[in-house]
C-alpha cells in the first residue's frame, strides 16, 4: 500500500509538470550502469525528473574478502522520480528522489574441495538476489551547467547515495547435499547474510555525469 501511494504521489507530481513547457532530455552514465532521463524545469528553482537505468554488470571470477566467486552477474534495472531544488545558484541543487528497484544478482561459489565435508557436499552454491523491497530513495547533491557554448546542452553530474535495503536469495546446490532441506536453509542464510551485513550495498553510492538537451 505504501509502494503505491509513493507511486502515485511521483505520478501526481510528474503530470502536474507536462502542462507547460521548459522540458529537457538525457542520458547519464553512473555507478548503475547506462540512464535514459526526461526532466522538466518549473522554474529557477524547482525540477523534477523521470529517469530509467539499466545495465549488466559480468565478471567471469570475482575475489572478494578471500572467497573467488564464480559467473559473477550484477544486473541494474531501476526507474526513479528525482525532484531538484536549486537553491542560491542556478546551477548547484539538492535532490531527493524515490522509485522501482528490479535489481538481480547473481554469485556462483564452488565448494567441492572445501575441507570441510558437510561444505564439500554442497558442490556449486548458485544464489540469486532480489531485494526486499522494490521501493528505493535517493538523496544527493549535483550540478548542472547550462548553455554549453551557447547551446541548448547541458552538463550534469551526480552524487549521493540509494536507500536500497536488504536482499533476499534463492539458492540451488550441485552436489548431495541439494537433497537435504536443513542445507538449503542454512545455504540461504549465509548467502543473504553474505549482502545483508554489508551497510554499504543497502546505501549504495551513486555518481553519475551526462549531458541533456533543453527543449
Amino acid at each position: 500500500m505504501k509502494n503505491k501511494l509513493a507511486f502515485s504521489l511521483a505520478a501526481v507530481l510528474l503530470c502536474t509538470a507536462a502542462e507547460a513547457g521548459n522540458w529537457n532530455a538525457g542520458a547519464r552514465i553512473s555507478t548503475l550502469g547506462l540512464a535514459a532521463e526526461v526532466g522538466y524545469q518549473f522554474n529557477e528553482t524547482l525540477g523534477v525528473r523521470l529517469q530509467g537505468t539499466w545495465w549488466e554488470h559480468f565478471k567471469k571470477t570475482l575475489s572478494y574478502d578471500g572467497v573467488k566467486y564464480h559467473n559473477v552477474r550484477f544486473r541494474p534495472i531501476t526507474v526513479n522520480a528525482y525532484a531538484d531544488w536549486y537553491f542560491y545558484t542556478t546551477w548547484w541543487r539538492v535532490s531527493g528522489g524515490l522509485g522501482y528497484n528490479g535489481t538481480r544478482i547473481r554469485l556462483n561459489r564452488d565448494f567441492s574441495n572445501h575441507p570441510q565435508p558437510e561444505r564439500a557436499a554442497t558442490g556449486i552454491v548458485s544464489a540469486k538476489y532480489r531485494f526486499k523491497n522494490p521501493l528505493k530513495y535517493y538523496v544527493g547533491t549535483g550540478i548542472d551547467i547550462r548553455k554549453i557554448g551557447g547551446s541548448n546542452w547541458t552538463f550534469t553530474m551526480d552524487a549521493g547515495v540509494y536507500f536500497m535495503g536488504k536482499v533476499r536469495a534463492k539458492v540451488q546446490m550441485t552436489g548431495p547435499a541439494r537433497m537435504s532441506s536443513q542445507a538449503h536453509v542454512v545455504a540461504k542464510r549465509e548467502a543473504e547474510e553474505l549482502l545483508n551485513d554489508k551497510k554499504w550495498f543497502s546505501s549504495y553510492p551513486a555518481v553519475s555525469l551526462g549531458f541533456k538537451y533543453e527543449f
